[in-house]
């Protein structure tokens, strides 16, 4: 027996279908004899379910069962995640970016409330009331949307800051949020940190990038390699960030 006999008898892996209802989902089924336990992961490309070599197809088919909410779950947010960042127009029906994810805008100028100009984010819709007729409705949705971003976005950066000063050992003294036009974060000469309020905009996994990036310079000031080293140790895949950043800039400033 070769060497290649051997590992196929240990590791085996096939693509199947699963029905669930009207759909069929399609997933990898890796089956190891040194696995004892079963695990499914869930991307925006695939499924992979890793079971012991030994598992019947009735105890796979259970699993799957069991797990298909949360299975779809992941598939429609990695689905909406698909889409990069869609740069606002502020038009009805349109989209605005929260954390990753464009959604619709709704613009309504019949229905009052409280005689002010409002925007609400309630059912993964945007949707903003306007009570001024012959106004530049673009402008003041971004308006609008600009005063919730930096509301919402000094309650998102400041818990995420806490947390992960913790971690890093520093403590810094303020969190400024900034529109900033050519960087996502830096330090003040009292070492606050100012964040552009446009992250908001970004999924979390950036934003608490950014955050741990600027926390790391209270340790290490300037971007030599050991910055770099440095900060690896609290995001690995920190170059994947970097060029999604890169990818989306335009549409997020």
């Amino acid at each position: 027996m070769t060497l290649s006999d051997r590992k196929n008898k240990q590791h085996q892996s096939l693509k199947q279908s699963f029905q669930y209802g009207n759909k069929i989902i399609d997933y990898t089924l890796i089956r190891s004899k040194r696995r004892k336990t079963c695990d499914i992961t869930v991307d925006q490309d695939e499924i992979v379910l890793r079971v012991p070599l030994d598992k019947s197809n009735s105890d796979i088919e259970a699993l799957l069962l069991d797990k298909i909410k949360w299975i779809s779950s992941k598939q429609k947010e990695f689905n909406r995640r698909k889409v990069e960042i869609i740069k606002p127009t502020y038009e009805n029906k349109s989209t605005l970016p929260y954390l990753g994810i464009n959604y619709e805008l709704y613009i309504d100028t019949i229905k009052r409330i409280k005689n002010t100009n409002t925007l609400e984010f309630e059912d993964n819709k945007f949707t903003v009331y306007i009570q001024e007729n012959g106004s530049d409705l673009r402008e003041l949705v971004r308006k609008l949307y600009t005063d919730w971003l930096n509301t919402v976005g000094f309650k998102i950066f400041k818990y995420e800051v806490d947390k992960h000063a913790k971690t890093i050992g520093v403590n810094p003294p303020n969190i400024v949020i900034k529109n900033l036009r050519n960087r996502w974060g830096s330090l003040s000469a009292n070492d606050s940190i100012n964040l552009n309020v446009n992250l908001v905009k970004a999924p979390e996994e950036i934003i608490h990038y950014i955050i741990i990036h600027e926390l790391c310079h209270l340790k290490i000031k300037g971007h030599s390699y050991l910055f770099w080293d440095y900060l690896k140790q609290f995001v690995p895949d920190y170059p994947r960030k970097v060029e999604w950043l890169e990818i989306n800039s335009n549409s997020l400033f």
